[in-house]
């Protein structure tokens, strides 16, 4: 088990041997996942082209959460500290009343917790704030490599057959599923090196999630994976606006979400407002030359997608409620993608067999 955020606030354990359960979910390259799912990107995608494709990491869905929580606990504690203060004021200036010494063991512990509360919370926001806007991971089709930019800022290349992927299961009152890529030592058990795909989600769609990954990287199917991808974040040369920032964090896979999601939006919209903060003082992620060299694409590139290929009507797709013949364009466009993908991946596996 992980917290969605694990690898930013918390490390990855490593040095360890993989687990039991590791081995029996591992997601494998070379052959199509045995769920049969359909693919999907689940708008993770910054590019795509015929050289590599180019995802968010598992952060930046949920960046400004942290730092509002920050915020909110700080401001509770630091309000009950100047209530109690308040209230000593009046009674042993005002009214001039002996103050004992519980009163003054307990003004201290509110200064001292205080205190704490700020050094945990600056902690916290300050792997939020001051760093990258994101930490894209690139995975290159020609090459057969795969680029993760890290948390620390160094870049970890590793060859695509090399990684050993399984699902991640999310604790900490932030329930979902993700997945971890490993790097393994020689004997192929020790666990060196974690990085987590941008995938957090219900269980039901990681391996629709896992196959696009892999169809991207294994699959002669560029053309209609292309198709099937609806919404890029405009994070690879700019940094996000507050809007683009909210519609991200409150999009839906349909209507019935905001059964639960319209009462949490007045919170949305301030979390929005300290992802914004945390996207303005972060720096864009730039890869070094020699992965840029390696990622080189073709001008004549058939496939090109990328935040230019974003619907006009944003704010429709966030709230699930397309206009019918929009709603019809593209998921009649996505359902014929996806069943081509399908007949050609089982085509292709069945003749390999």
């Amino acid at each position: 088990m992980s917290s969605i955020n694990q690898g930013l606030f918390t490390p990855y354990p490593v040095n360890r041997l993989l687990t039991k359960q590791e081995k029996i979910d591992r997601l494998y390259q070379g052959k199509p996942h045995p769920e049969g799912s359909l693919v999907h990107d689940d708008d993770t995608v910054i590019k795509m082209n015929s050289t590599y494709l180019e995802t968010i990491d598992r952060y930046y869905t949920v960046k400004g959460f942290a730092s509002l929580l920050c915020f909110g606990m700080a401001i509770g504690f630091l309000v009950c500290l100047i209530w109690f203060i308040s209230i000593c004021f009046n009674q042993h200036v005002l009214q001039d009343e002996p103050l004992d010494s519980d009163e003054v063991y307990l003004i201290l512990f509110y200064v001292i917790g205080l205190f704490l509360m700020i050094c945990i919370c600056l902690k916290i926001v300050l792997k939020e704030w001051f760093r990258k806007t994101h930490y894209p991971i690139r995975f290159n089709r020609k090459n057969k490599m795969v680029y993760i930019y890290q948390v620390d800022g160094t870049i970890l290349s590793v060859p695509w057959s090399d990684i050993f992927f399984t699902p991640c299961e999310g604790k900490f009152g932030m329930p979902g599923w993700g997945i971890n890529g490993h790097i393994l030592a020689d004997d192929k058990e020790t666990v060196l090196k974690t990085f987590s795909l941008g995938f957090f989600d219900l269980r039901y769609n990681l391996s629709g999630y896992w196959e696009f990954i892999r169809c991207y990287m294994e699959e002669d199917v560029l053309d209609e994976l292309s198709k099937t991808i609806f919404l890029c974040p405009p994070i690879a040369e700019q940094k996000e606006s507050y809007i683009f920032g909210l519609q991200y964090s409150i999009r839906g896979g349909s209507k019935f979400n905001w059964l639960h999601q319209f009462p949490l939006f007045p919170y949305s919209v301030l979390e929005a407002v300290a992802r914004y903060v945390a996207t303005q003082t972060s720096k864009i992620p730039q890869w070094p030359e020699d992965v840029e060299k390696a990622c080189q694409v073709m001008p004549d590139d058939p496939i090109d997608v990328s935040y230019k290929n974003n619907s006009p009507h944003l704010w429709r797709y966030v709230f699930s409620c397309l206009k019918k013949k929009d709603y019809l364009k593209f998921y009649k466009q996505k359902g014929l993608a996806v069943r081509r993908i399908r007949r050609k991946v089982a085509r292709r596996h069945k003749t390999l067999e």
